[in-house]
């Protein structure tokens, strides 16, 4: 009995720990926060002054909880101006941030700048401050409110302290009040009317939000730049840039602006529910990449590419909607869920791409993605054009004379490609190869370029290339080995083509696939749906290990 009992006491404890052990790598679905914040501008791109629109004005507020709260109505107001506080030069709407010397101008050009008088002091509530605005009996320089933690009440755009010191001063003995002067701040952004006058100053660091009222039934749009948004739009200013200008919404409705754009929306709906739910992992697993620049991920192929609300469709919007919240998961943590458009029939592995061994990143066989677009491809290069290239990349080995695949990796992909010049030689490693010479994959053979090579280029646009190096041909006085190329002509079943001397400096690379090869492959997904699988068939069939949940 007792040994009995020892036995059943092991079974429970072993029982125990393995549940534990499931259960410690279990995804806490609590960890999906609802909202996720775009950089539709920044870094190279960031504003020096934006304008948005709204069909029915805006509301002006923050965030608590992932909550709007309004702190002001510009009903209206269909468009206004968002602007750095910096010096500026132009009116109506159209303002060039003026970059020259200051400090011994006489204003003819009009210039505003970034000093202001401060009237009075600061208030707790916007109600406040307007009010008190209002009493104030002041005909010139235009008041307006400013939020900087608090409401406060500024005039003025000068530019220099000496101006704003002499408005101060005349504001004081007229209306009594306290005043101060306002230095230019690397942090403010002016809000002002399509008209150039100041609405509403704040501190961007106090991540204050612009959002469009709804129209009619719509959800709540603002437009940027001609593309229309959902959620809510704000500037930052970071380290005395420009600004940078972000969307933040609902994660699925970010998700909405996505899918369409990295999958043609016309796709089977199998196809599009998998390319929702990557996304949405990828978008989770990435969300602290920009995130000392302002927001979570950018708008464009370096996180995802998202256009907003102008693309969205019917089709996309359905995948997003019956996949919400499911992501992909390895050993309870979500995964950076990588995919491109074209395997070529097998996927990669990530360290034969990248540098890191990333276990759900294997490669695999990839049978759906053979004879769609982009399968196979080729690309022809002179000798001066790869010469070009490689100086654009400051390279320098003289003239080309030999290009060769040195090493591969198990699956065929090129892990080293060495440029034979005059003046030395040049090793590409990896993904390198691909970007220097601009090709669609690093899937490639590389042929040609020798003496005695003939190219072709069929009637579809790709190359052929032909070595005639200890080639021969049959002639009605035998067997002849090739040592001339001219009078030859070459017969592809239909023609006969004659041999372009001039053709015999191309490099032919002929390749498969269009993308990095890791993960998920967009063809091999579409043609999956179409054969049948469900998305998470599809799903756990590109990424290895993985649990869809």
């Amino acid at each position: 009995m007792k040994k009995t009992k020892s036995i059943l006491m092991i079974i429970f404890i072993l029982t125990f720990i393995v549940t534990n052990f499931h259960t410690s790598f279990a995804f806490n679905k609590a960890q999906i926060p609802s909202y996720i914040e775009i950089g539709l501008f920044h870094s190279n791109t960031a504003k020096s002054t934006l304008h948005l629109k709204s069909i029915n004005g805006f509301e002006v507020g923050v965030f608590y909880d992932n909550e709007f709260v309004a702190l002001v109505d510009l009903l209206d107001y269909q468009e206004i101006i968002l602007r750095k506080d910096a010096y500026y030069i132009g009116q109506r709407g159209n303002f060039v941030e003026y970059t020259g010397d200051v400090k011994n101008i006489d204003n003819q050009l009009n210039i505003q700048g970034p000093y202001h008088v401060q009237v009075g002091e600061a208030f707790d509530s916007h109600r406040t401050a307007y009010e008190y605005m209002q009493s104030l009996n002041v005909v010139h320089d235009h008041l307006h409110l400013a939020y900087e933690g608090k409401w406060k009440v500024f005039m003025g755009q000068y530019i220099s302290e000496e101006e704003a010191s002499l408005k101060a001063k005349s504001i004081k003995e007229k209306t009594q009040d306290e005043t101060k002067i306002v230095q230019p701040s690397p942090t403010r952004v002016q809000a002002l009317d399509f008209e150039g006058n100041p609405m509403l100053f704040f501190d961007s660091s106090d991540n204050i939000y612009f959002k469009g009222i709804e129209d009619k039934g719509l959800p709540s749009l603002i437009e940027v730049e001609g593309n229309r948004y959902r959620g809510a739009i704000t500037a930052k200013r970071l380290q005395n840039s420009d600004m940078s200008i972000v969307n933040k919404l609902p994660l699925e409705e970010y998700l909405y602006g996505v899918v369409p754009r990295e999958m043609p929306a016309l796709w089977p709906v199998e196809a599009l529910k998998a390319q929702a739910v990557v996304a949405r992992s990828y978008a989770l697993a990435n969300m602290n990449r920009f995130r000392k620049s302002g927001f979570d991920i950018c708008n464009t192929t370096t996180s995802q590419v998202y256009s907003g609300y102008d693309r969205e469709h019917a089709n996309s919007n359905r995948a997003v909607e019956e996949t919400k919240s499911t992501v992909v998961t390895h050993d309870g943590k979500l995964i950076s869920a990588f995919y491109h458009s074209n395997s070529g029939g097998h996927t990669e592995n990530s360290e034969n791409i990248w540098s890191q061994p990333i276990p759900y990143i294997k490669g695999v066989e990839d049978k759906y993605s053979i004879n769609a677009p982009n399968s196979t491809w080729s690309e022809a290069f002179t000798k001066q054009e790869v010469k070009s290239l490689l100086q654009k990349n400051n390279i320098s080995i003289g003239e080309i004379i030999d290009i060769r695949v040195e090493a591969t990796s198990e699956f065929g992909r090129v892990l080293n490609l060495t440029i034979y010049g005059t003046e030395g030689k040049e090793t590409l490693a990896k993904e390198r190869s691909r970007w220097i010479f601009g090709l669609r994959s690093t899937w490639f053979t590389v042929d040609g370029g020798g003496e005695k090579s003939i190219v072709l280029r069929s009637s579809n646009g790709s190359f052929d290339s032909t070595s005639l190096q200890n080639k021969a041909v049959i002639s009605s006085t035998g067997i002849s080995k090739i040592t001339n190329l001219s009078n030859i002509k070459m017969y592809n079943g239909k023609n006969y083509k004659g041999i372009d001397r001039q053709d015999v400096d191309y490099f032919i690379f002929n390749g498969k696939g269009f993308g990095h090869g890791l993960g998920m492959s967009q063809y091999g997904a579409k043609k999956m749906a179409e054969d049948g699988f469900s998305f998470k068939e599809i799903l756990e069939h590109y990424y290895t290990g993985v649990k869809v949940e």
